[in-house]
């Protein structure tokens, strides 16, 4: 027989994934540095920090710093890494954890590789001057039309868990919302 963790499907379903969120010097001020996706890779325009998939074997801290150094074309010099941010866990299995620290470089000198449309920076100040704003979105059964309501309890009327997914939006230009916004409010609220 064998030896099944109850949660064994699950576990295989969860992908891992870490991202940096970077802050650099601009006019003598703290900013948080962002990128703008590029419109070839999943999730086309929009705002994310520097991240990626955790490779097999490899740490989620090792893993945020290795994709900043790719997508921003950085050294290792270059980044300073301060610290362990947040970690969320999302409805389509993504297990992300957030580190945070400082890129050591002129915001003029950064360059990026093909998976960045743009990069731009947000004085740290605006962030802990403005919460975003939070949507609640509910979390909705949807059945197929043969799904067997006669043989559980209750029938159609069996209450479900149901759940709510909060979704973050930033009033920046370009928005910054989502996973993004989430993790981002995370590190703000950590911050003094």
């Amino acid at each position: 027989m064998k030896n099944l963790l109850v949660d064994d499907e699950f576990y295989a379903k969860i992908k891992n994934y870490a991202v940096f969120i970077p802050t650099i010097e601009v006019d003598g001020k703290d900013h948080i540095l962002l990128e703008v996706r590029s419109q070839h890779i999943a999730q086309p325009g929009e705002v994310s920090f520097p991240g990626g998939r955790v490779e097999p074997g490899e740490e989620f801290k090792d893993a945020a710093i290795r994709e900043t150094m790719e997508e921003l074309l950085l050294d290792r010099k270059d980044i300073e890494y301060q610290g362990y941010s947040s970690m969320i866990l999302s409805s389509t299995y993504s297990h992300i954890k957030a580190f945070y620290g400082r890129i050591n470089k002129n915001i003029e000198e950064i360059k990026y590789n093909e998976e960045v449309a743009s990069i731009f920076a947000v004085d740290v100040d605006y962030f802990k001057k403005n919460e975003p704003i939070m949507y609640r979105a509910p979390y909705e059964m949807v059945f197929p039309e043969d799904f067997p309501f006669d043989k559980i309890p209750n029938g159609k009327d069996y209450e479900f868990v149901t759940g709510f997914h909060d979704m973050y939006f930033y009033d920046t230009n370009p928005v910054i919302w989502g996973l993004t916004a989430k993790l981002l409010k995370n590190y703000i609220g950590s911050l003094d």
